[in-house]
């Protein structure tokens, strides 16, 4: 009877060992690329709905849409706080701008400030909306394609989808998830050069 039982222990634990051995984590970026375009997905549904559409222009929860001729996608947009300046950049324009980048999860990739909103403490950043030259720095297309819908001092949310984003890349210094779903919060400061 005892070596039945040590013969049912030894099996059981070779089981256990055997089911510890075969577990995978899963990292929080799992089928990234996916999540990002559902994501997306739900922003555009909710775009898309009745309740959305019977707000007003000027409620801080409506979603707006701007399109990106560049990759033929879709920019979501809350207009979180009207600004107030007078004009708009142009596509070729260098603006300042406070930004907080977050992946759709809500993990912050980078920042210009720390609080809910920038302060006069804090320092924008300056960015060329888009240029010819190929030895200038420029911004994602889905900012270039938003930004120039704004004013001074207008403080929005941007939904970008990856490919008006980083695309398959992962920036410059690798710190980048490729086929990022993108979240900005932005506050544009001044247009720098018209």
């Amino acid at each position: 009877m005892s070596k039945k039982i040590y013969l049912f222990s030894l099996v059981l634990l070779a089981l256990a060992f055997t089911a510890c051995s075969e577990t995978e984590e899963t990292s929080r970026y799992d089928n990234w690329q996916a999540r990002g375009v559902a994501f997306v997905d739900s922003i555009a549904n909710v775009y898309n709905s009745p309740e959305n559409q019977a707000l007003d222009n000027d409620d801080p929860e409506k979603l707006h849409a701007f399109p990106d001729p560049t990759n033929n996608q879709t920019i979501y947009v809350k207009k979180l706080k009207k600004g107030e300046g007078t004009e708009s950049p142009k596509y070729t324009s260098t603006v300042s701008a406070h930004y907080r980048m977050s992946y759709f999860n809500g993990d912050v990739v980078q920042q210009t400030y720390t609080g809910t909103e920038p302060t006069e403490f804090d320092s924008p950043a300056i960015f060329v909306l888009s240029s010819p030259d190929p030895n200038v720095g420029k911004v994602i297309s889905g900012w270039a394609y938003t930004l120039i819908h704004m004013v001074a001092g207008d403080f929005w949310t941007l939904y970008i989808p990856y490919q008006s984003g980083y695309g398959s890349g992962t920036g410059n210094d690798g710190s980048l998830q490729p086929y990022s779903a993108l979240v900005y919060n932005v506050r544009l400061e001044k247009i720098v050069e018209k």
